[in-house]
């Protein structure tokens, strides 16, 4: 069984963009280790966190657009996800581009550099919900 679009949204693409959008606001070398880093829900205060968190988020944002494309995924109203339509693939090559850039980005350790990779991820993300998210339930991934 494979999840639908919504689940790996939200299990994956949702929280991996957030570690990239607090990195404008936060400077990820400041967020402390959780008390058990081991066992941190956030990824910044995970054992792998601070910047190393935003680079290893950015990278899983690139790698898990490629599960965009899978066929027989299903929207959350049990359409098909739209794997034929040319705006789809599009859409998923300017996420990984827009993850690339992140980690880019997070290589260099510097806040305004991330302020900028989150306006090439808000933009990549504006693009595909505009088209297929911002609609009634069941007619979204049409």
């Amino acid at each position: 069984m494979q999840a639908n679009l919504a689940q790996l949204m939200r299990g994956t693409l949702y929280p991996e963009s957030n570690v990239v959008f607090a990195a404008q606001d936060v400077n990820p070398a400041d967020v402390p280790h959780a008390k058990d880093p081991s066992m941190a829900t956030d990824p910044l205060a995970s054992s792998y966190g601070k910047w190393q968190a935003v680079e290893n988020n950015a990278l899983a944002i690139a790698e898990v657009a490629d599960l965009l494309t899978l066929a027989g995924r299903k929207c959350a109203n049990g359409l098909d996800v739209p794997l034929k339509n040319p705006d789809w693939a599009k859409f998923v090559q300017e996420l990984r581009e827009a993850g690339m850039t992140a980690y880019a980005a997070a290589q260099t350790k510097n806040q305004d550099k991330m302020t900028e990779a989150a306006d090439v991820m808000t933009a990549a993300c504006m693009h595909c919900h505009v088209k297929y998210r911002e609609k009634k339930p069941a007619d979204r991934c049409k």
